[in-house]
């Protein structure tokens, strides 16, 4: 399953996604596991894979990772991108993601239609069983 995730991530040149938009990423990603109660094993993985390919330490990750439902840090304002390109990208991968974990709560759900409107993007979110 978690195989297919990856495949995304290839296909972008990390060069063109700028230190800013990869950490909006990561804690995107980090506020939609804390809205989905960090429950899911296959949601830590991913957000491994995505630490590490944005070039984040494997420490950093699992640090941040335990961490998660307590950090008070880790803004929950939704996530905005510095273009439509990489917002696109963010939101299809996190569905994507949160579909193939079955893990995608109500609350994760309306944050990432608070994402969608904040980079003011046309894209439809769904809750997908």
């Amino acid at each position: 399953m978690l195989e297919k995730l990856t495949i995304s991530y290839k296909k972008m040149n990390i060069d063109d996604i700028t230190y800013k938009d990869r950490s909006e990423f990561l804690r995107g990603f980090a506020t939609i596991i804390r809205k989905n109660n960090c429950s899911n094993q296959d949601e830590k993985t991913m957000f491994s894979i995505i630490g590490k390919y944005f070039g984040f330490e494997e420490g950093f990750c699992q640090k941040s990772f335990e961490h998660l439902m307590e950090n008070k840090y880790i803004s929950e304002m939704p996530s905005v991108f510095s273009n439509e390109l990489i917002a696109q990208f963010f939101i299809r991968d996190a569905m994507n993601i949160m579909a193939q974990t079955q893990s995608m709560s109500d609350t994760a759900l309306k944050w990432l239609k608070q994402t969608v409107n904040a980079n003011k993007i046309d894209f439809v979110v769904e809750k997908i069983d």
